[in-house]
């Protein structure tokens, strides 16, 4: 019973059900016939997004413009018969089903009934029926409007993500330096794939309530994060077939713990590809392997940072293809979060 309520979308219902009270009483109070068909409008109106709502009522005025031209010959030459009103449905669910508007012929169909009912088509009856959709429509529009953002949600979400990722490339510097894996698994990519999807329906709609804008950097930035998972995974395999504890892991273990340390949205990778290409000299002057072992595990942590290289050049990339505002805005966002207690 309780996961029931807690399922139950609060806001949207009062919204609606004040919204459909208040088109119903502005009607009235302009003396439209029909005044309760305002606040089914409304209903149909609110959509889970500014944009679908919006959109919806676009495709409302339009299909009341198509049913009110059907409605007007039809009407007057064949008689307000109720197969007349199921010949107008007909052409107009067949039309707004060839321009996929189908969510727009419900309210629309009602209203061919009102001009049946009042025995055709007038200017009058044009004009009550288009200020009770316009009343309807409108109302419901300004409710979405003042829809309550999500972008803090957002910044919890990338944070929870980005601490996933981070916490993975510190189990990863410990497994490295160790030649016995048991007990360690992939649970955690499943994890981030979980958060990273959850996030991506997030951004979604937050780009629907966005309107006409495409603010896209936080959808840019989880499908960085996704690619930088995809190579963790690897990095991951290849840590597994690991027999030996070369003397070449420790100094790659500490990178690794280096790169979760510096790991945040605001970091270019410059520096860390620097020591990177450091880590990577320094294996080149090594002496070679003894051992056909040894010489296999040697390749392993070479193909391991490489990996990691890739890994760094994502982020990297991300960053540089930022415009100079969006960097402005992750700095801020970032001191914000460092002032918080």
């Amino acid at each position: 019973m309780q996961k029931f309520w807690k399922q139950i979308n609060w806001m949207k219902a009062l919204k609606i059900a004040a919204g459909a009270v208040a088109a119903i009483l502005i009607a009235e109070a302009m003396g439209l016939q029909n005044a309760a068909s305002a606040g089914i409008i409304t209903l149909l109106t609110v959509q889970n997004t500014r944009r679908e709502t919006v959109m919806s009522s676009v495709r409302r005025v339009l299909a009341f413009c198509i049913m009110t031209l059907l409605s007007m010959p039809l009407y007057h030459f064949c008689g307000t018969e109720p197969w007349t009103f199921g010949l107008v449905l007909l052409l107009l669910l067949l039309i707004c089903y060839g321009l996929h508007m189908e969510d727009s012929t419900p309210i629309n169909a009602v209203m061919a009934t009102h001009y049946m009912l009042a025995g055709g088509v007038t200017s009058g009856m044009v004009g009550n029926e288009l200020l009770l959709l316009l009343i309807g429509s409108g109302i419901g529009v300004c409710l979405n409007w003042f829809m309550p953002r999500n972008r803090n949600r957002i910044q919890r979400m990338q944070q929870e993500l980005d601490g996933e990722i981070q916490g993975i490339l510190e189990r990863m510097a410990v497994r490295i330096l160790e030649a016995d894996h048991t007990g360690y698994g992939d649970s955690c990519f499943a994890k981030t794939e979980q958060l990273s999807a959850a996030l991506r329906r997030e951004i979604d709609i937050f780009l629907q309530n966005q309107t006409w804008e495409d603010d896209t950097y936080w959808m840019r930035y989880v499908m960085m994060r996704r690619e930088q998972c995809r190579v963790l995974e690897e990095m991951y395999r290849q840590l597994l077939r690991l027999t030996q504890i070369p003397e070449q892991a420790k100094p790659l273990s500490e990178f690794f713990c280096e790169v979760a340390q510096h790991f945040h949205e605001g970091n270019d990778c410059t520096a860390l590809l620097a020591r990177l290409e450091q880590l990577h000299t320094a294996y080149q002057e090594d002496a070679l392997p003894e051992t056909r072992e040894a010489f296999e595990n040697r390749a392993l942590l070479y193909c391991i940072l490489t990996e990691l290289r890739t890994f760094l050049q994502i982020k990297q990339q991300f960053y540089l293809s930022l415009p100079e505002q969006e960097r402005k805005q992750v700095f801020e966002r970032l001191a914000q979060q460092e002032e918080k207690p």
